[in-house]
């Protein structure tokens, strides 16, 4: 068999699964992520182009998270399903070695690597910042405001009442305004006899004819404060003031080494930043590693193998890594003179186990 063609078989059997399960896997976490933003959706009362961009922010993290499993997952079915069709013994008949087997999936690994070293540095921190962006917008805005008559409308600061309302013309009688939390005064209160109540997406305008305004002094309830006006214009926003704390997963690779380098950051803040920076890397490098340790268990299977037996040592396989960098990431963060080595955890183990197989197994 030609090796441009061989390596062109092996490598599209194994983007075929990889593709089925990264598609599986991407799914399940994907819909997950899903029931959280579209509750967000029914709690602020946004609307569909909200939830479309706040999904579509999610894709990269999602895809971060499944990828190197299903690469995983992938390599074991492609060996599996080689090894029940006797393909595997048949090339190593035809004098194909076990390293020209692994160099197009080796390719195949180093570039899901630089596509990871890329997505988890720079691209996903910035989707994730515009998610919490528009997760922070729909927080701040005062939503499912409907315009009523008799009956108090929640506008934040102030309590808004009509008695009466045309929709048509946005005609108001009898209309009250009443401010909370008013500093200096223990009551807020505009009355009108008509106005114009207009509604917008982000604030609501009042152009109000023959009222008063009244305002009670906190610290003295027997001042009062009154002023009528034939004619008063006046504006209130639907969009609340609120300040967001950043989140180390919102911050790129770049941006958080530029912190550590100011020597600015307090000892147990720099260990998450540290922790996080090894950990996108690792990430990065999981495909090349799960695939040293994959192969030479792939190439140990029988003829009589099938799929099953691929399914469980991917399974095995995962969790053992996953497990070895969450425990590398608990004493990184605990231990600030092993918060960059300690999430490479599942590498150190990963490359010592790959190399046993390699020696053991195949002989190699």
């Amino acid at each position: 068999m030609n090796i441009s063609i061989f390596s062109r078989y092996i490598a599209k059997s194994l983007l075929t699964f990889f593709a089925g399960v990264t598609g599986i896997l991407t799914f399940v976490i994907f819909m997950m992520r899903s029931i959280k933003v579209l509750d967000m959706a029914m709690t602020y009362g946004t609307g569909i182009g909200w939830i479309a961009s706040s999904l579509f922010n999610l894709l990269p993290d999602v895809f971060c998270l499944s990828a190197p499993m299903a690469f995983q997952i992938a390599v074991l079915l492609t060996l599996t399903s080689m090894s029940e069709h006797g393909e595997l013994i048949a090339l190593r008949a035809a004098g194909f070695s076990f390293k020209e087997i692994v160099r197009p999936l080796l390719i195949c690994a180093v570039s899901l690597s630089v596509l990871l070293f890329v997505l988890g540095n720079w691209l996903t921190p910035r989707s994730y910042k515009r998610f919490l962006e528009r997760r922070e917008e729909a927080r701040s805005k005062i939503t499912k405001v409907t315009l009523e008559p008799k009956t108090f409308i929640n506008l934040g600061d102030w309590d808004l009442y009509l008695e009466k309302l045309d929709p048509s013309t946005h005609t108001a009688q009898l209309i009250h305004l009443i401010k909370k939390n008013d500093e200096g005064a223990l009551s807020t209160k505009v009355n009108a006899t008509s106005g114009k109540v207009i509604l917008t997406d982000t604030a609501i305008g009042l152009h109000l004819e023959d009222g008063q305004m009244q305002r009670i002094d906190e610290k003295n309830n027997s001042s009062i404060i009154a002023a009528n006006f034939d004619d008063y214009t006046m504006s209130i926003s639907l969009v609340r003031d609120r300040e967001r704390s950043r989140k180390v997963g919102e911050m790129t690779t770049t941006k958080l080494l530029r912190l550590l380098r100011t020597g600015l950051v307090e000892e147990k803040l720099a260990n998450e930043y540290k922790t996080t920076i090894s950990m996108r890397n690792v990430l990065a490098l999981s495909p090349i590693i799960l695939l040293f340790v994959s192969c030479p268990i792939g190439f140990s299977f029988g003829k009589r193998t099938n799929k099953g037996w691929g399914m469980l040592f991917s399974v095995i396989i995962i969790f053992t890594f996953y497990l070895l960098m969450t425990f590398g990431l608990s004493l990184g963060k605990k231990y600030g003179w092993i918060s960059y080595p300690g999430p490479w955890l599942p590498i150190f183990t990963g490359a010592g186990v790959a190399y046993w197989l390699w020696k053991k197994r195949l002989n190699i």
